[in-house]
């Protein structure tokens, strides 16, 4: 791996193609995270503007969304926390089982 970023960098053609692909890939991962935000906030004015229509609390509706939200957050982080448990356990057997 080492000699692979060696070569790129010591043939400028070759540095100047990474950085390229480099500069596309990151171009295409921020376009899909923007896409996504946009979806997300249309998707958020419509429900409230549903709220509205039917004659609800738009207050009280952001504030259960957030909630919900807040709430889905600390379950995502407790999973990865989990996850983060299983890992270490997981690499702690494998030392175990190689001695």
């Amino acid at each position: 791996m080492q000699h692979l970023f060696e070569q790129i960098l010591a043939n400028s053609t070759y540095t100047i193609i990474a950085i390229a692909i480099l500069v596309v890939l990151v171009y295409s991962i921020v376009k899909k995270i923007l896409k996504l935000i946009i979806f997300v906030v249309i998707v958020l004015v419509a429900y409230l503007a549903y709220v509205n229509y039917t004659g609800g609390d738009v207050k009280q509706a952001v504030e259960k969304t957030i909630e919900s939200g807040t709430e889905a957050a600390k379950d995502v982080k407790k999973s990865i926390e989990e996850n983060k448990q299983l890992q270490d356990a997981k690499k702690k057997l494998e030392k175990e089982i190689k001695k």
